[in-house]
């Protein structure tokens, strides 16, 4: 495995699928080539289904982070929170201890769940039992919506996937600063998703930078293959996402540039590697 990419950086990437859709595309030994070309150390995956993670995982041991995701069907994301059995099943696979965490967990306002849904708050519980990851995803245009549950279960190790999505340093900044559990990364803040974080050239508003190197031990990098994100559930096509991969990660490697090293180095890897307690490279 090579550890330097076109940049000559090595990287952890927190946010990687290996879904079904993308596997009628590319294999998981094609994957693990892809992360080896654009010199990623270590990857975090969730996947549709579960066990498909633990498949990219056996094509690069020791390298693959597998979590646990409640989506054992696509369909399974809009009704998982209602589904009472869930919570058994992943207390079998964190006890199993072939998956490392939760996630990724979406919370939609109009689909579901409400925050103080039962299956919801059994799944909180057991990331703070097993003392595991948990990948939170809120579909929401305020950091307020978030606010109660990371406070609710300061034990539970947060990775706020997207960094809120659409949100901002303004609104980012107070729930940093109330919940120490809540780790951010930035997949899909590109301007193929999200955006709202740097220009195509990676320039950086004074208010992100700022932002960055104050809150510079809790921010991680992830790039979120996955196309057309906007179509939820696109059944009738599979997801070319990881043909974008590279452009991705060019994308995030030219806002990094920008910061200051050792900033850039926290970003890229380290803190990452203290968050999922991983070995020093």
């Amino acid at each position: 495995m090579s550890s330097a990419g076109p940049a000559g950086e090595a990287l952890v990437d927190v946010h990687l699928h290996f879904n079904w859709d993308h596997r009628e595309l590319i294999s998981a030994a094609q994957v693990i080539e892809k992360l080896d070309r654009e010199g990623v150390a270590t990857g975090v995956v969730f996947s549709t289904p579960p066990a498909l993670a633990r498949e990219l995982q056996a094509a690069a041991p020791g390298r693959i982070i597998p979590l646990f995701s409640p989506y054992s069907t696509p369909a399974a994301r809009h009704h998982w929170f209602r589904d009472r059995a869930l919570p058994g099943r992943v207390r079998e696979a964190l006890a199993s201890g072939r998956y490392h965490g939760i996630g990724e967990v979406h919370l939609v306002p109009g689909i579901g769940p409400r925050r103080d849904n039962p299956v919801l708050l059994q799944l909180l519980a057991l990331a703070a039992e097993f003392d595991v990851p948990f990948v939170i995803h809120t579909e929401a245009s305020s950091h307020r919506y978030f606010l109660p549950l990371c406070r609710r279960f300061p034990a539970v190790r947060f990775q706020w996937a997207h960094a809120g999505g659409v949100l901002g340093p303004r609104e980012l900044s107070p729930l940093l600063d109330a919940c120490p559990n809540v780790m951010l990364e930035f997949s899909a803040r590109d301007p193929w998703h999200y955006g709202n974080l740097a220009e195509a050239d990676g320039g950086l508003s004074q208010a992100w930078r700022a932002f960055f190197i104050r809150y510079q031990t809790r921010i991680m990098l992830g790039t979120d293959p996955v196309w057309n994100a906007q179509q939820i559930d696109r059944w009738w096509e599979a997801d070319e996402g990881w043909s974008h991969y590279a452009r991705l990660l060019a994308f995030h490697r030219r806002w990094l540039a920008t910061l200051p090293p050792a900033v850039a180095a926290r970003i890229r890897g380290g803190n990452a590697r203290a968050f999922y307690r991983l070995p020093s490279p």
